[in-house]
């Protein structure tokens, strides 16, 4: 099986995600099956602060389909999206015929698996904002308890303190900690860099709430979607669902807008 895990930062591009790709690396491998290649995939131009920029997710959004694409065309077996805003997702079922799947979807409903009220500790309010307008579109809005939970970092201060997580993670398990005294059972670290953050400290449970593997989540989620797949279950082609043009359709619309969006 080989997955792509598509990455919204510019891992592969920009020296500063080194160390954050190699953690990915390290997750990925630790859970993935032995026959599981993992791809993982950063983006050329990476917006910093997007969560605050709606305007702007468009054009990281664009990168991230182009992405996609290039991965059913070179034979992958599924996609990951590790961008927990889940830029793309639905784009993406709707657009190849291989499995897609986004961490902040798959975390959520895991989270309900395992505990009953789920909390989101996150690095900013823009980012609250987005994980709480998710858990409303995916449904959840009874089992998530909102805070806010919110230990703010930047995004390069995040991935620098994977080679120190020490002071940081003071921070975020102080903020983890109160969001279980308010009666959360499950932590989500989103976005992804918190949760390699927890996992490089070895953070597993933060007074018996679980604190969530979000990558290995992803990596799981996507092999099973691909198993799935092969028994016959996959995305929903109901128009206003995953409605996916004819290969015909697509490669028309593909031709017409290829230059524009520098379609693979």
């Amino acid at each position: 099986m080989k997955i792509w895990y598509q990455s919204a930062t510019s891992y592969g591009y920009e020296p500063v995600w080194d160390d954050y790709g190699r953690a990915m690396q390290e997750q990925c491998r630790r859970v993935a099956r032995p026959d599981t290649e993992v791809h993982i995939e950063g983006i050329e131009v990476m917006i910093r602060d997007v969560e605050n920029y709606p305007a702007l997710k468009y054009y990281e959004k664009a990168q991230i389909i182009n992405n996609i694409v290039r991965a059913e065309a070179e034979g992958y077996d599924a996609v990951v999206i590790s961008c927990t805003l889940d830029i793309g997702l639905e784009e993406g079922r709707s657009l190849v015929d291989i499995p897609v799947v986004s961490i902040s979807e798959a975390s959520f409903h895991v989270a309900m698996m395992l505990g009953r009220l789920y909390a989101v500790v996150t690095s900013s309010y823009a980012f609250f904002n987005v994980f709480k307008e998710l858990t409303e579109r995916y449904g959840l809005s009874s089992r998530y308890l909102p805070g806010p939970y919110v230990c703010p970092a930047s995004e390069e201060e995040i991935a620098l303190s994977l080679a120190d997580p020490g002071p940081l993670l003071k921070k975020f398990e102080a903020v983890a900690k109160r969001a279980v005294a308010d009666g959360a059972s499950v932590i989500v670290p989103n976005p992804t860099f918190y949760g390699s953050l927890a996992y490089r400290a070895g953070v597993t449970r933060i007074q018996d709430a679980v604190v969530l593997d979000t990558v290995a989540i992803l990596i799981k989620t996507g092999e099973m979607m691909v198993d799935l797949k092969k028994v016959g279950m996959g995305p929903s082609r109901q128009i206003g669902v995953y409605g996916m043009p004819n290969p015909e359709a697509r490669a028309k619309a593909f031709t017409s807008l290829k230059d524009v969006f520098k379609i693979p």
